[in-house]
């Protein structure tokens, strides 16, 4: 017989697997697993499951390329398998139905609707049916609406369209935008468990995902992003994965980033691979460079993001010392540790003014006390990863900088 598992928002299992975890706990992380003591029928057993929000499902969606973009492209093929087939058999009426009133915003806005019915609804057993959803299907209206009902609760179609033509996490990731952000997303594996299908904890393989590989200029921002990244967004770590400059002794630096990224295009790597520049005068002239290529759609070069605390910064020479936008001219790494990190009695660290880069018509600039800053960064990192808090004020331009990453393939 076996058991099933499956993906969960209130009464609705969305996505099901047979006999294992199969790529369900791709939205999920080790943390999110809890274990507690329930009773049934005056019996106590474990009951053993992983839950996230929907607001983190939607972000970790996003992250490993599930976008709402991807969505679209999933719908419009399904939907060109269903006129090719009406047109097919000389279905005339569904032809014109499919070319005239079903797009995607039509398609998404039922979708949305019904998925958030049977998450609200409560399956009657005796009928085989949810009771409200049997209550909408005599209210449709619109053929997308009827179209998504005809294949509820349980098709071969998901939502309306056919399986074979679509990516299930991209069109759960639209069914997710129904819900509140705070809406819990479960997946339960007690009876999984019980049948003696998987073990108590998933293996570590079980959360493997396809990874996003990010290029900085050096050792010093990968650690940065990746412990920031462990610390803020436990959920996302997963989804990346940084270049190790220690163990093999890798170079790094401005150009030796373009290098890097540039083997990685020849090599033809699958994964999603981002360059990740400082925001200064040397970075924005590599960038100038880089587009005048065509990038593979898994490539993205960009530069660290602009601040509100860089539009008007204190800078030493050559000729005066002044507070000005350095945002493209100076912002390195250190710029996004916090504002507690860059201040000295009271006041921020200057950045120093060095040579003029021709590609962008600007001076290049840095920040004095560079390794006090990168220290005091430590001590910081240390204190919040041992008690296991931060102050999100204090971490603020960490976040910016965090997020910029996560939406890097969005558009």
């Amino acid at each position: 017989m076996g058991e099933w598992v499956s993906i969960t928002i209130g009464g609705y299992d969305y996505l099901s697997w047979k006999n294992s975890f199969g790529p369900l706990l791709l939205i999920f992380s080790p943390d999110d697993l809890k274990v507690c003591q329930e009773t049934e029928d005056d019996e106590f057993f474990e009951k053993r499951y992983f839950q996230t929000s929907v607001a983190r499902a939607k972000k970790c969606l996003d992250c490993l390329g599930h976008t709402i973009a991807n969505a679209k492209e999933d719908f419009e093929r399904a939907k060109q398998s269903k006129l090719e087939y009406a047109q097919d058999v000389g279905d005339k009426e569904q032809e014109n139905n499919l070319l005239y009133h079903f797009s995607f915003q039509e398609w998404s806005e039922a979708a949305k609707k019904y998925a958030k019915i049977l998450s609200d609804d409560e399956y009657d057993h005796d009928t085989n049916s949810y009771k409200h959803l049997e209550v909408a299907r005599n209210q449709a209206t619109t053929f997308a609406e009827k179209t998504v009902l005809d294949s509820l609760p349980f098709d071969e179609d998901f939502f309306g369209l056919e399986r074979d033509y679509i990516d299930h996490w991209s069109i759960f990731r639209i069914l997710l935008d129904a819900f509140n952000p705070e809406d819990e997303v479960t997946l339960d594996y007690t009876y999984l468990y019980d049948g003696g299908w998987c073990d108590g904890l998933p293996q570590p393989e079980d959360f493997l995902v396809p990874k996003t590989i990010i290029l900085t200029e050096g050792k010093f921002d990968a650690n940065v992003i990746s412990c920031a990244m462990h610390l803020l967004y436990p959920h996302l770590e997963k989804c990346y994965s940084f270049v190790n400059f220690s163990d093999y002794k890798i170079q790094g630096s401005t150009s030796f980033l373009t290098h890097y990224f540039k083997l990685f295009i020849a090599s033809g790597i699958q994964n999603r691979v981002i360059a990740l520049y400082d925001n200064d005068a040397a970075g924005l002239a590599e960038l100038t460079e880089l587009n005048k290529i065509a990038l593979p759609n898994n490539f993205r070069a960009m530069h660290l993001p602009d601040l509100e605390l860089a539009n008007d910064y204190p800078t030493l020479g050559p000729i005066r010392n002044e507070k000005t936008n350095i945002n493209g001219k100076a912002c390195s790494i250190e710029l996004y540790l916090g504002r507690d990190i860059l201040q000295e009695n009271g006041n921020y660290v200057p950045i120093q003014w060095k040579g003029f880069v021709d590609k962008t018509q600007t001076y290049q600039g840095e920040i004095i006390h560079k390794g006090q800053i990168q220290e005091r960064f430590r001590q910081k990192l240390n204190v919040a990863t041992e008690s296991n808090t931060f102050d999100a004020e204090q971490w603020s331009e960490m976040i910016i900088l965090l997020e910029s990453i996560f939406s890097a393939f969005m558009d």
